[in-house]
């Protein structure tokens, strides 16, 4: 029997195809109530200015924040449904509308849509944007949410509203990462490239591949690297004796983005007397 991410197995049914439940998950915590009251909040202002609206006889712009309105508790109903089930050989997450369920042999890669506070509110209304989505994220640099991808298109995704979210995450992104890691070592010794997003690829024969926007690409060897490491919503890869990074892409634009550092550390020994590579997955304590 191939091993599930390490809960402990309760004692719930066995499901037909993914066996026995090792742990489920539901809406709520702090994320979740915080998001529930930002939206609630919002959703009065709105409210107010659509009876203010109608009362002026402006139907144009109460039609607006009505759609605007109704949406807002259109994503609150659908979010209050969620559950996420985690089974030996496979995952289910559940909602308002129905499921969707990827067994672990299906699995082709995940990734870790992680947001900088600062950054993301700037980009969407400076300093209110700013308190807005630091409310929704917390200051801390953590996984927004995971998307799980399968062999067949299938995509599954783990919200951070759930309660224990950052547990889930500590066991399941690391066995996720080891499972994948087992295939793209495979692959490397048969002599095929492996790519990583747009931007990334592994080329057994020569290193880190890194792509531009404009098509041209950059090598760095394997024995060369320093570090890859997040940095914020960035992951930084980093050449021996360099300061600055080599290359810095999108946390978010990388799938199996533990794979390529667990890989890389490996391929990549560390001079004697290096101090072991740091805990990837610290932002999820």
């Amino acid at each position: 029997m191939q091993p599930g991410p390490s809960y402990a197995v309760s004692a719930q049914s066995v499901d037909p195809q993914f066996g026995p439940v090792v742990s489920e998950y539901r809406v709520g915590g702090k994320r979740y109530w915080l998001l529930f009251g930002l939206l609630l909040f919002l959703g009065a202002l709105m409210l107010a200015g659509f009876i203010a609206l109608l009362a002026d006889g402006s139907l144009l712009g109460a039609a607006v924040l009505g759609l605007l309105l109704g949406s807002m508790m259109l994503v609150l109903l659908l979010l209050s449904g969620v559950a996420v089930t985690v089974y030996t050989h496979g995952i289910e997450r559940r909602g308002r509308f129905g499921s969707k369920r990827l067994g672990w042999d299906q699995l082709q890669s995940y990734t870790l849509n992680v947001v900088d506070p600062a950054h993301a509110g700037a980009g969407a209304g400076g300093v209110l944007g700013v308190l807005i989505v630091r409310l929704v994220t917390s200051n801390d640099i953590k996984p927004q949410s995971v998307v799980l991808r399968g062999k067949g298109g299938e995509k599954l995704t783990i919200p951070s509203q759930l309660k224990e979210y950052d547990a889930l995450l500590t066991s399941l992104v690391p066995y996720l990462t080891d499972r994948l890691a087992a295939h793209v070592h495979q692959e490397l010794s048969r002599g095929v490239a492996i790519g990583f997003g747009k931007r990334l690829s592994l080329d057994p024969g020569g290193g880190i591949v890194f792509s531009g926007l404009l098509g041209g690409k950059q090598t760095l060897a394997f024995q060369e690297v320093e570090s890859i490491v997040f940095e914020r919503a960035q992951l930084a890869i980093r050449r021996r004796g360099e300061p600055k990074p080599w290359q810095t892409v999108a946390i978010a634009a990388v799938p199996n983005v533990g794979v390529l550092q667990k890989i890389i550390a490996q391929a990549s020994p560390k001079p004697p007397g290096a101090p072991p590579a740091a805990d990837q997955y610290g932002w999820v304590r």
